[in-house]
Formats: C-alpha cells, sequence, structure tokens
C-alpha cells in the first residue's frame, strides 16, 4: 500500500501536467492551388509540388474525401523511377524463359515534360538480355504508358491507370494486351505498387493461349546503395 501511494506521488502530477497542456495548434487544409505553372526538370506543376509537399510537412493525420474540410490526395510524380534500381526476383516458367532467379539492374533519366527513357540489363536463370524502356505519364488523367523493348525479341506496352491514397502510396495498375511470342499468344496484366522512396514492388500475371491467367511472380526494384 505504501508503494502504491509513493507511486501515484509521482504519476498524478504529470498526468495533470499533460492534461493541462496547450492543444497543438490547428494545421489548415492542405489543398491544390489553382495555376499552372512548369517547372524546369519536372513532370508536375509547381502548384503539384506545393500540394506534394504540404501533404508531407503535416503533423496531424490527413482529412479524406469523407470530411467536409478534406485535403487533396497528393500527386504521383514519375520523377520518383528516375535513377538506378537493383531488381530481384524469381520467375516461373514460360514462353520468355525457364524458371528460375530474376536479377538486373534498371536505370531511368528524365527526358523532358512527362517522358522518361532507360535501360535494363538483366539475368534470368542465367540467360542475360537488355531491355530498352520509354515512359509516358498523363498528369491530368494520371496514366501511365511504360513501353519495353526486349532484345529477345519482342515489345510490351504496360499502360494503365495510377491510383493513390492520402498516405502517399501509389499503384500502376497496367495491362499489356494481348501479343505473339515463340509462337503462343501472351496477354501480361500486373500492378506496380510504390512501397516506399527507395522500393517498388511488381507483381504479375500471365495468360498463355487461352489458359486462363496465372501468378508470374513478384519482383522488386531496391534504389542502389538503399539497404535491402
Amino acid at each position: 500500500m505504501l508503494k502504491t501511494s509513493i507511486a501515484l506521488l509521482f504519476i498524478l502530477p504529470a498526468v495533470a501536467a499533460f492534461a493541462q497542456a496547450p492543444p497543438l495548434p490547428a494545421e489548415p487544409t492542405v489543398t491544390l492551388k489553382a495555376g499552372e505553372t512548369p517547372v524546369s526538370g519536372q513532370c508536375l506543376t509547381r502548384e503539384e509540388l506545393d500540394l506534394n509537399k504540404g501533404l508531407e510537412a503535416l503533423k496531424r493525420p490527413t482529412r479524406g474525401a469523407e470530411n467536409p474540410d478534406h485535403d487533396d490526395q497528393p500527386r504521383f510524380n514519375p520523377q520518383y523511377f528516375v535513377g538506378q534500381w537493383r531488381i530481384e526476383g524469381v520467375l516461373p516458367e514460360s514462353p520468355f524463359g525457364p524458371a528460375g532467379d530474376y536479377t538486373g539492374t534498371e536505370t531511368i533519366r528524365h527526358v523532358d515534360g512527362c517522358t522518361y527513357e532507360g535501360t535494363i540489363q538483366a539475368n534470368l536463370s542465367g540467360r542475360a538480355y537488355s531491355v530498352k524502356i520509354r515512359m509516358f505519364y498523363d498528369r491530368k488523367a494520371r496514366y501511365l504508358v511504360r513501353v519495353e523493348d526486349d532484345s529477345r525479341g519482342f515489345q510490351l506496352v504496360k499502360a494503365g491507370p495510377v491510383g493513390g491514397d492520402a498516405g502517399g502510396y501509389f499503384t500502376h495498375y497496367w495491362d499489356t494486351g494481348a501479343m505473339t511470342y515463340q509462337g503462343k499468344k501472351i496477354h501480361l496484366t500486373g500492378a506496380t505498387f510504390v512501397a516506399s522512396p527507395v522500393n517498388h514492388r511488381l507483381r504479375m500475371q500471365l495468360a498463355v493461349d487461352d489458359q486462363p491467367s496465372v501468378n508470374y511472380g513478384t519482383t522488386w526494384w531496391r534504389r542502389a546503395g538503399s539497404q535491402p
């Protein structure tokens, strides 16, 4: 009983002080300002970049659309992809090659406006190949097209919308449409999930001929120099 009383002598004043502490100042709603001011070397406008910066600086949770004073959602910035990435994953057997480890390096650079290009040097089950990449982003429609010219003799056009949430997570939902390779009709779909500033994840589904789509593996892109 004595120990309990002594403990209360220390706890109660701390609780009282916390209860009397002034509330944190209210942070204003973060919204997209009017205007379309271009920024050199960027896809997004000054207004879109300022919106993202304001949301990242918040010390309170973002307010969703159900709130009358809701914050605007952040805008996806394809500048995210610029730089060098380490690729790793495991792919099942397919017309593209035997099952096995998939590794490589991707390098992306900004060309102009919302256009980007780059290359992949990859290895699948001990077989090396390369990919030339072009990316085009429609920031108003939030639609991304990634064209991959593969040295194995085919082209993939991964096109689809980019969805996001108030937390700043984005996913590119893409579809290649049907193509023919090695005498097979191939159709790839997938989702590229931007998990953090230093990694994104690619999940794929593959349909061959008239068979239903099956899992075609998960691969990770990790920014060069970051910890795994």
